[in-house]
């Protein structure tokens, strides 16, 4: 390894500027890193797609380990190499650290499925809306308008029913999770209340569109409201949400959760590619 070229090339991963070979391969400094990391620690990754054709380049190379390391494959980067790093083992008194390093070693393992699950969630998440009944009728420039906006609270509102999750991690979050989860939405319901959340008049231009997204929204409020004829305490409760959703701050959801995954990459500019 090292830097022995006088301008730089594309990194042959993720396309990031590369000075120099790495394990065989011109790649830039991070893909370097994260696969010496994977080798070494032998990680397993999942595709947060499920398909394992996630796009690796320098904004999203965060987004999918799995296919991130994968293209580092495919580009024939050396995995003797890494392995071959490995130096003597360490004399006796350097025994004592190994209890430290370990901690920090399940901790980053942790920290890295955590990263990979939220990932996961958000993906599926703008994916499934796609698709929705209701939203899913907007344009696709409407839907990013939207969602690029509302984004925070349609996540928060998906965490919440993913009851595996640690709860300390979302600490932040706490009370609209609960809440979300304490009224245990059914199937539809969650999907009705999705479509009220999303199809925002307010938030379109195109005179056309917001018409659609008034008609859909006034659509699912009636629906749920019918659904819930016999219990309109419940129905007031479910509409509740929408409040304690739209209170969740998108930027402070931004920088616990996504930033560490996607660095400075703004979360329109993901959404506009799933």
């Amino acid at each position: 390894m090292g830097r022995n070229l006088p301008a730089p090339v594309p990194c042959k991963v993720c396309g990031d500027k590369s000075y120099g070979k790495h394990y065989g391969v011109y790649c830039c400094d991070g893909c370097s890193c994260f696969f010496k990391r994977s080798i070494r620690k032998n990680v397993f990754y999942s595709c947060i797609s499920g398909d394992g054709r996630c796009v690796v380049d320098k904004a999203r190379r965060n987004w999918c380990p799995y296919c991130r390391l994968q293209r580092c494959f495919a580009v024939e980067m050396n995995v003797s190499a890494v392995q071959e790093e490995r130096g003597p083992r360490k004399p006796k008194f350097f025994e004592e650290k190994i209890f430290s390093i370990t901690n920090r070693n399940i901790f980053t393992s942790q920290h890295s499925q955590t990263s990979e699950k939220i990932a996961h969630i958000f993906l599926m998440t703008i994916k499934h809306l796609r698709k929705n009944s209701g939203f899913g009728l907007l344009s696709y420039n409407s839907q990013n308008k939207i969602l690029g906006q509302t984004w925070s609270s349609i996540f928060v509102l998906r965490l919440a029913q993913c009851k595996e999750m640690h709860e300390n991690i979302f600490s932040f979050l706490k009370y609209p999770i609960t809440y979300v989860r304490s009224m245990k939405l059914e199937v539809l319901e969650q999907d009705l209340l999705e479509n009220i959340l999303l199809c925002r008049a307010e938030l379109l231009e195109d005179s056309k569109q917001a018409f659609l997204a008034e008609y859909l929204q006034e659509m699912a409020m009636e629906a749920l409201f019918l659904r819930n004829t016999e219990n309109k305490k419940r129905f007031l409760k479910i509409i509740s949400c929408l409040n304690i959703l739209y209170r969740c701050d998108p930027n402070e959801v931004y920088l616990k959760l996504f930033k560490p995954i996607i660095g400075n990459v703004t979360m329109e500019s993901i959404i506009a590619t799933i």
